[in-house]
């Protein structure tokens, strides 16, 4: 909790994927790609509760094994490739709202985007909570450096 408010990290992760099979379980330096993303929740001053949205059961494992928590397998209707992360947030929300949990902010985290540093979630929290009070949400972006230019988006001012 940050200057009352109570902060839900989310984190989706799939079991299916056609791209590379079984990426958010895949090993990157020794651990499997999902435990950055707990270990770095967990890390945080300010995240009250860290859940998994899967629907694998290896996934929910190392998932609870790691610290964070499974509250269900997700539906496989909300599990195809073209699933919007948004359906998934919605019915993890919906769920814990009908079990009497509640929160003030919801804080996503891709398994796909381990590389955080240290102290950039907290950061981000103290600066959507503290400084960006008509905003309704807050991202990271990082600079590109040898990224395909047809691969990426650009932002205009």
């Amino acid at each position: 909790m940050y200057n009352d408010k109570k902060i839900l990290a989310v984190i989706p992760a799939r079991g299916g994927s056609k791209g590379l099979p079984d990426k958010n379980i895949k090993k990157l330096y020794n651990k499997p790609l999902i435990v950055w993303s707990i270990e770095q929740a967990k890390e945080s001053k300010y995240i009250d509760r860290v859940i998994v949205s899967t629907d694998s059961n290896e996934i929910a494992k190392i998932a609870v094994d790691h610290g964070a928590e499974v509250p269900f397998i997700r539906p496989s209707e909300l599990a195809k490739d073209n699933t919007p992360t948004i359906d998934v947030l919605v019915h993890l929300i919906n769920h814990l709202e009908n079990n009497g949990s509640k929160y003030d902010i919801l804080l996503l985290l891709e398994p796909t985007s381990p590389l955080r540093k240290r102290g950039d979630i907290d950061n981000a929290m103290k600066a959507f909570i503290d400084n960006y009070k008509n905003a309704d949400s807050v991202i990271s972006l990082g600079e590109v450096h040898l990224e395909n230019p047809h691969a990426i988006k650009t932002i205009e001012n």
